[in-house]
């Protein structure tokens, strides 16, 4: 199955602005790498803030990013 994401809005902490699309490219790759179960169609979602700091790398962060997604799918299909 795959995963469409129509549009990611990212609100990034401070002096992360360079790294932003480099970020959400990223969170695109981790999420093109999960195995999902069944067609999931959520029209929003909102996740709660994450904590990263300046020193992880982009990959790190997307990770993050990424786990919080995915437990807010989680949490919508049960």
């Amino acid at each position: 199955m795959t995963i469409k994401i129509d549009r990611l809005s990212l609100r990034l902490p401070q002096g992360f602005g360079p790294r932003a699309n480099a970020i959400a490219h990223q969170i695109g790759v981790e999420m093109s790498r999960r195995n999902w179960r069944q067609d999931i169609n959520i029209n929003r979602l909102q996740v709660p803030p994450v904590s990263v700091s300046s020193q992880e790398g982009n990959s790190a962060v997307a990770q993050k990013v990424v786990a919080a997604i995915v437990q807010g799918i989680e949490g919508r299909q049960n």
